[in-house]
């Protein structure tokens, strides 16, 4: 009578130790690229994809969902199309907004603790042009800009190995 026993599954540690600190973010990174189809749709589904590789203690995946969250936001906010200012933005600014790029402040923290030779260079870089971006953007119509300038700070402070002198903003 054991038909329909449930499955148990064995807890996975994604701190592998036989991983340098590159394989374990590169390792991170395809869980991403696996999973982020099931997380499409808007900053928040992709934000809720990152919050369940949190859960699992899978900190390089969930690094890469939330990067992607604040992509889709700076997608929203500076890459419409015939953008008029906020009134033709799929989504107005809100106070989840800074809650989003938080989360990927913690957990940058928490990779660059773990793994302090994680080669995060390129998601910094990503992350700081779309702050800066969406900051400029906000100046521009006249909208708060402190909340994504005061992360923006704490992500140089985070960093601050990190050579952002040449990233590209507008």
């Amino acid at each position: 009578m054991g038909f329909f026993r449930r499955a148990t599954r064995e807890p996975v540690d994604y701190n592998d130790p036989l991983l340098d600190d590159a394989a374990w973010l590169r390792a991170g990174e395809e869980r991403y690229n696996r999973l982020i189809s099931n997380h499409y749709g808007s900053p928040d589904t992709i934000t809720a994809g990152g919050d369940q590789r949190t859960q699992y203690e899978d900190p390089a995946s969930a690094l890469f969902f939330y990067q992607k969250a604040i992509d889709t936001l700076h997608s929203i906010y500076v890459c419409g199309f015939n953008d008029t200012g906020p009134g033709s933005w799929s989504r107005q600014p809100s106070p989840w907004d800074p809650t989003i790029i938080d989360r990927y402040l913690n957990t940058l923290r928490s990779v660059r603790s773990l793994r302090p030779g994680a080669p995060v260079n390129a998601s910094v870089m990503e992350v700081t042009h779309r702050l800066r971006t969406i900051s400029n953007r906000f100046k521009r119509y006249g909208l708060d800009p402190a909340p994504y300038l005061a992360r923006l700070d704490t992500l140089a402070h985070l960093a601050p190995d990190v050579d952002v002198s040449g990233v590209f903003w507008t």
